[in-house]
């Protein structure tokens, strides 16, 4: 399989065929004028054609268009074909597609997730051109192979596993469908007369040795070879060989002082410019430049106690994985830019991640969101595109086709270092054993034949520099085992146990958890009129996906909190809610470190403006959620425990050996202090420090605790709830604030919980949604604009 390249060398041509195309439906009803890179969806709703999907009810609208095949048209020029080769490149059509350039077959397209390159020398001429892309309806195609070759078990649209298309856009329990079409990343013709390189990638097989290899495409039997340099010195001269499929170079050298790249919050992440140069004898005819980082990754499954552990090790250092699932951040994708992939995960760092899981139900992401990760130190748990379905692998076809697509994103993406590893699906193997996935083929579930021998042999082949698991949870006794591997907790909110049953989960390494909230409430104004506020509301219902979703908002709401004012009360309450589930689980899990060696929450970012389990919503306005991981995720994390009959002071450290001073002070939310205790402490490094133990006598029921350590100079906070807020009624705690310079200092006469500063601008604050200690006023930087104050008491009844 062929793969496309943009040329970047001497000599090379390229005619841009992006831009404006002709785009007509099958049926008459549409003809406009489209943009390339692009999508239907996107084309209708820009040019007011279509309804804003996001809007109300208007998603359903959308469904009728799945039916429909789509033409695209270009007329181009091309005013020599002096090259050698000629080849139309086309990075990414979504989905099938035939290919005709001028009325001549050029070829067909069978995967969203593959670019594909065709040979057209010899059907372009001199002057004018034209091509022609038919897409054909994205739920005829997988509907009609469905009825040929049976059903198969995967929710909402039961025909998606035989398309290779983005699943999600099928439907989600957050996600809106929106089944789209189109060309949708770049198209252009690539003129050259030799071989180019491919692939090429560096990487670490020990902490010494470099390896170098990649491949040289359109080949002949010429002794052709790759010059390596880094940060512009060479460092290495390798001959180009046959190999299995194709030709390639590879090589090695000493790392010698070439620094390491390191995640967020062990080290830095540096990155070092590689470059690739193809010569034939002296002439240099080919290049490729890349920034990489090197460094070594496994994973320490060890048999203690309690299983098998699950650590990611990075360069013979254990990390503590801190961060969220990544779900695609449109559903329609033509309309996400860079800019976004830059701000969500500059989000993401500044709340402490270090880790992020591309989930195996969305796409292969764009080149901007690895790039990104690798320079901010995000480590990247990267899944192949199959997710919560059986898929049909006992075709040959289908199982040819994937193991294409496979291979075509590892040899893409294979020199980010941020990518530590490749895991085979989505729960799919937790359901052929709890969800009745039961259909088979020579004994073995469909799908498994992918995740236990063609992927991980593609893996191997192509990337031996990070590990491959099997599936997403995967490990020990079952799939889903709390003994090994990593696991998905939903018995929380999913099946309506209340978030205090974290406390008991012993999981190794926990890669989905989750609580929903509503979003933000400008973003609530986007979607809903003021008479659509109502939680149970058509347009309520059309923006929460989950089943009973807002009858599980609301019992978690009454459960902790009681009676509630108004609509703006349940987005208000139903964020801290979340905020305080997730938190109450990173806490237990974090104390087990590494017992437990990771948290990832179920999500980071939304695919449209909903009520889902994300930190972050469509339009980027942080939740209370958000804000709660820059503080339990920070690299030193206070702790107040209940063990029922005393409780605990914790210091959990991700740093170096740390000295600093600890106090804690406990009230009741009218105001009386009930305890108070200071300690100067020495925290070791990588370690979880029990600081103190005590039994306290007085009841807690009406109590909040505070703990506060300072290292340096910095502040890390934490906070505990005793109380149950349902059944005490707050008081005013009478919030007050200074801002000086660029300071604000808020104070409070009494414990004030979920204080929220809502800004006239939309302004992702220093921190937020906290609670305060009459005796230690907050202090944080000073909103740019306007804004106003609040807390619990101001939602309660």
């Amino acid at each position: 399989m062929s793969y496309p390249k943009t040329p970047l060398n001497e000599g090379d041509k390229m005619i841009d065929l992006c831009g404006k195309w002709k785009v007509a439906d099958d049926e008459g009803k549409f003809k406009f004028e489209g943009t390339v890179p692009g999508t239907v969806q996107g084309d209708l709703v820009n040019l007011k054609l279509m309804p804003h999907p996001y809007i109300g009810e208007n998603e359903t609208l959308f469904r009728r268009l799945e039916e429909k095949s789509w033409e695209y048209s270009k007329d181009f020029e091309v005013k020599t074909l002096d090259k050698k080769y000629c080849d139309l490149v086309i990075e990414g059509i979504d989905t099938l597609a035939e290919v005709y350039v001028n009325e001549k077959f050029a070829g067909k397209c069978e995967d969203m997730f593959i670019g594909y390159r065709f040979p057209v020398k010899d059907l372009l001429k001199i002057g004018k051109n034209t091509i022609r892309v038919k897409i054909l309806s994205p739920i005829k195609v997988p509907k009609a192979l469905e009825r040929n070759y049976g059903k198969l078990n995967s929710g909402e649209e039961s025909a998606r596993p035989y398309i290779r298309k983005a699943q999600y856009s099928y439907g989600w329990d957050w996600g809106a469908r929106i089944a789209t079409s189109g060309i949708w990343k770049k198209i252009y013709i690539e003129e050259r007369d030799d071989a180019y390189l491919e692939g090429s990638t560096a990487y670490l097989e020990d902490i010494d040795a470099v390896k170098v290899t990649g491949y040289v495409r359109l080949t002949e039997n010429k002794n052709y070879t790759v010059k390596v340099f880094v940060d512009k010195k060479e460092v290495g001269d390798y001959p180009v060989r046959a190999g299995n499929e194709g030709y390639l170079f590879e090589g090695k050298f000493e790392r010698g002082d070439l620094e390491l790249w390191y995640p967020r919050g062990y080290g830095k992440s540096v990155l070092h410019d590689f470059e690739f140069k193809l010569f034939d004898g002296k002439k240099e005819i080919s290049s490729e430049k890349k920034c990489i980082g090197l460094r070594t990754v496994k994973i320490i499954q060890e048999k203690d106690a309690e299983g098998e552990s699950f650590i990611f090790e990075i360069n013979g250092r254990r990390i503590f994985a801190k961060g969220a699932d990544w779900i695609p951040s449109d559903n329609i994708l033509s309309w996400l830019k860079n800019e976004d992939y830059d701000r969500l995960l500059e989000m993401a760092s500044d709340a402490n991640m270090n880790m992020l899981r591309v989930w195996g139900g969305g796409i292969y992401e764009n080149e901007r969101f690895y790039e990104k990760c690798d320079e901010l130190g995000i480590t990247v748990w990267q899944d192949f595109m199959f997710a919560c379905a059986e898929y049909p692998d006992n075709l040959e076809w289908f199982r040819k086709l994937a193991g294409q697509e496979a291979k075509y994103n590892v040899v893409k993406l294979r020199y980010h270092p941020s990518i530590v590893l490749w895991c085979g699906n989505n729960e799919n193997n937790w359901g052929f054993e709890e969800w009745n996935y039961n259909h088979k083929h020579n004994g073995e579930h469909l799908g498994n034949v992918l995740y236990l021998q063609d992927l991980p042999k593609i893996c191997a082949e192509e990337d031996p520099s990070r590990p491959y698991w099997p599936s997403s949870p995967y490990g020990g006794s079952k799939a889903n085992s709390d003994e090994a591997g990593d696991r998905h907790v939903w018995n929380v909110w999913s099946n309506w146990v209340d978030y205090k049953g974290y406390l008991v989960d012993k999981s190794r390494f926990v890669s989905e958890f989750g609580f929903q909230s509503a979003p933000d409430p400008k973003t609530v104004d986007f979607f809903a009129k003021k008479s659509e506020k109502e939680i149970f509301s058509d347009v309520m219902v059309r923006h929460n996906k989950q089943v009973e979703g807002p009858e599980r908002i609301m019992k978690f709401i009454h459960n902790h909190f009681g009676n509630v004012k108004n609509f703006d009360s349940i987005i208000y309450l139903s964020q801290i809610n979340q905020a305080e589930a997730i938190k109450t689980g990173v806490d237990h899990w974090r104390e087990r470190k590494y017992k437990t060696a990771g948290t990832l929450y179920w999500q980071l970012n939304d695919s449209w403006p909903v009520f889902s389990w994300s930190s972050i919503d469509y339009f980027k306005r942080p939740k209370a959620l958000y804000y709660y991981t820059k503080r339990f995720y920070a690299e030193l994390l206070p702790l107040i425990k209940n063990d029922g009959d005393e409780l605990r002071i914790v210091v959990v450290n991700d740093s170096e050996t740390i000295e600093g001073h600890l106090e804690f002070d406990l009230w009741t939310f009218n105001g009386k202090k009930l305890m108070e205790k200071s300690y100067d402490v020495r925290i070791p490094s990588d370690s979880v420090l029990n600081v103190d133990n005590f039994r306290f006598s007085d009841n807690l029921a009406e109590a909040i605790g505070f703990v506060r350590l300072k290292a340096g100079n910095k502040v890390f906070e934490n906070h505990e709830v005793f109380a149950n807020l349902r059944k005490i009624k707050l008081e005013d705690p009478y919030i007050t604030f200074e801002k000086s310079g660029d300071t604000l200092t808020i104070k409070t006469e009494k414990p004030a919980f979920g204080v929220r500063i809502t800004t006239e601008k939309d302004e992702v604050l220093e921190d937020n949604l906290f609670a305060i200690s009459p005796d230690r006023p907050k202090q944080i930087k000073a909103p740019k604009s306007d804004f106003k104050t609040s807390s619990m008491y101001d939602f309660l009844k």
